[in-house]
């Protein structure tokens, strides 16, 4: 635990690692537990018991509900809500939302918490800090998305974006009352409908009535990511995502405009129609040809992050042992 002149209380960091147990768990978990003052596994009661990773972490083990949600939305929620209320148990000040199955390989939470305290916005504790490129700004403002790969920010506020009260596990799609009274249900019997209300279009839409709520005033997906988050450059992490063998690729499809750390800082986001647009040569260029030449280039990058990484492990005792 860490005593800072800029912060009101003592920091007591955690990272809550989320989702069932993957290849490479074990490894994501050594490594964040090196640079946060706790860590938190929070998984599944039906994972065999000699496949949950041993060491300096505490587990917290839920019951899946019955209803996944659309892309598994419910499960994701449960999941980091449970470790959530585990750390604010702990004492935590501040957490990382994490998942799995990817390695950071570039990790300073001194920046991460700098970043959370940067200008914080009236009314509440903090910014949360997050990926960019996933947080793209619709027409339709409430069909807008908060990616959902990884979140760091103050307890409280990272309970407004995952916490899960009045949240009912019974349901496929969860509809914040703001989105009912202006935008309507029909678009919900759209065969599109998981693309047009994603996991992430949910995360946002939950947030937004959350914030609106405490702040007592009305926000749009700009508002919120100008004033309310710090928006950073993913591959500021080195994240090395693990798959059944080798590594995946977590690049942006490049149907849409996204988010950029340059915009966030300076520009304007440019708005998009909701949903997965496929009308085009130039979109369906992008999705098909494009895409899979920027995943090679993720995964080559991917590959060089997690050798260097495997190299500073090997150098650090020789390093100790020096000095």
């Amino acid at each position: 635990m860490r005593q800072s002149n800029a912060y009101a209380q003592p920091v007591r960091t955690c990272a809550v690692v989320q989702g069932n147990i993957r290849r490479g768990t074990a490894e994501v978990l050594q490594h964040l537990r090196a640079h946060f003052d706790l860590v938190i596994l929070s998984t599944w009661s039906d994972e065999a018991a000699d496949k949950i990773p041993v060491g300096d972490w505490v587990l917290v083990l839920s019951d899946k509900p019955v209803v996944a949600g659309g892309s598994h939305r419910n499960y994701q929620r449960l999941n980091t809500a449970a470790g959530l209320r585990r750390a604010a148990e702990l004492g935590a000040s501040h957490v990382l939302k994490w998942r799995t199955d990817m390695l950071p390989t570039k990790l300073d939470v001194a920046q991460l918490l700098a970043w959370s305290q940067f200008a914080p916005p009236t009314g509440l504790p903090g910014r949360v800090v997050t990926c960019a490129f996933r947080n793209l700004t619709v027409k339709q403002d409430w069909f807008s998305t908060i990616p959902d790969l990884f979140a760091f920010a103050p307890l409280a506020l990272m309970q407004l974006l995952w916490g899960d009260e009045c949240f009912d596990y019974g349901l496929e799609l969860h509809l914040p009352p703001g989105l009912v009274r202006d935008c309507g249900t029909a678009w919900m019997e759209r065969p599109d409908v998981l693309g047009l209300y994603c996991a992430e279009a949910e995360l946002y839409a939950l947030f937004r009535q959350r914030l609106q709520t405490q702040l007592q005033r009305t926000l749009q997906h700009r508002d919120i990511a100008k004033q309310c988050m710090r928006l950073v450059d993913h591959r500021w992490f080195g994240i090395c995502w693990f798959g059944d063998a080798g590594f995946r690729p977590i690049t942006q499809a490049l149907q849409h405009p996204w988010w950029t750390e340059a915009q966030w800082r300076s520009g304007e986001p440019i708005r998009a129609e909701w949903g997965y647009p496929d009308r085009g040569w130039k979109k369906k260029f992008s999705g098909k040809y494009l895409t899979r030449w920027v995943q090679k280039t993720e995964l080559r990058m991917q590959q060089t992050w997690y050798e260097d990484h495997l190299a500073a492990q090997l150098a650090a005792p020789r390093v100790q042992q020096r000095s």
